[in-house]
């Protein structure tokens, strides 16, 4: 996160983004994981080797996919890195809402044979990546919020969903560490100062004034749909609390630092939560 030049007062106005994704992703994943749909694993596993491991991987690729772009940002190359990232917002945006839309259909008892419903789900599925695409890139700021949301929330129940609940919460901790180093001492931090919010539409916005990450969100909405999933309703809830919590507490820190990261109190807090709602 990134505060404007002049100092501002957080307020609850300013979480409305982050309540926005929770609301979403409580909303698409309540279905699924009330109805015990079991997902395909991508990585991880049940063992704390074995997932800390991933969780590593995990790492390691944010903090080179982070150092790519601040190179190509310094060699100049800053119309290629836009395109790359809408390119890739986009087809993400696709591929979890093909993943999620086949949820549905296979809730809904496969109404359709193939390859009637192989057509209809492309079809759905590039309209939402279409959709989603043109509020995420233009120009209206709240309509931008919306489709951050949504991005945020789908792309969050996706890797929670695909990811075992031990990896998760231990790349939640992972994900702490590594954004405190690289805002302060990394490729986020030296990212955020080599340019402007409005260089790279999709990997950051802007909501008053206030610079938030698009990779924060996500992160949000991933340990909210492990609490979900793994859990039930009462630790998503708990998880959600503890969210809002600790980002507020991170918009609190902007008062006194001109950058500050937003995942380590929001993910602390929200892993207080599930811990919480366990043990009630």
């Amino acid at each position: 996160m990134a505060q404007p030049e002049e100092r501002f007062k957080p307020t609850i106005a300013h979480l409305y983004p982050v309540i926005l994704s929770l609301a979403i992703t409580g909303a698409l994943g309540y279905l699924p994981a009330s109805q015990n749909v079991v997902v395909q694993q991508i990585i991880g596993g049940d063992t704390v080797p074995t997932a800390s491991v991933s969780a590593l991987y995990f790492v390691l690729a944010l903090a080179g996919s982070a150092t790519v772009m601040l190179l190509l940002v310094r060699k100049g190359k800053m119309s290629f890195l836009q395109r790359a990232v809408k390119t890739a917002l986009v087809f993400v945006c696709f591929a979890v809402a093909l993943w999620y839309s086949s949820i549905l259909f296979s809730l809904a008892g496969n109404p359709l044979p193939d390859p009637s419903a192989t057509i209809v789900l492309l079809t759905v599925s590039i309209a939402v990546a279409a959709a989603v695409g043109l509020l995420v890139f233009g120009r209206n700021k709240n309509l931008q919020v919306l489709g951050v949301g949504l991005l945020s929330a789908m792309t969050g129940l996706f890797l929670g969903a695909s990811i075992p609940w031990l990896t998760a919460l231990i790349l939640a901790g992972a994900l702490v560490l590594y954004d405190t180093l690289a805002v302060f001492r990394g490729p986020i931090g030296a990212l955020a100062k080599s340019v402007e919010v409005s260089d790279l539409p999709g990997a950051v916005f802007t909501y008053k004034e206030l610079s938030i990450g698009m990779g924060d969100m996500v992160f949000y909405s991933l340990l909210a749909t492990t609490a979900l999933w793994n859990f039930g309703a009462l630790a998503f809830f708990s998880a959600a609390v503890g969210i809002l919590a600790g980002t507020f507490l991170g918009f609190k820190a902007l008062a006194r630092y001109e950058m500050f990261p937003g995942l380590p109190f929001s993910l602390l807090l929200g892993l207080a939560g599930i811990g919480l709602a366990i043990l009630l």
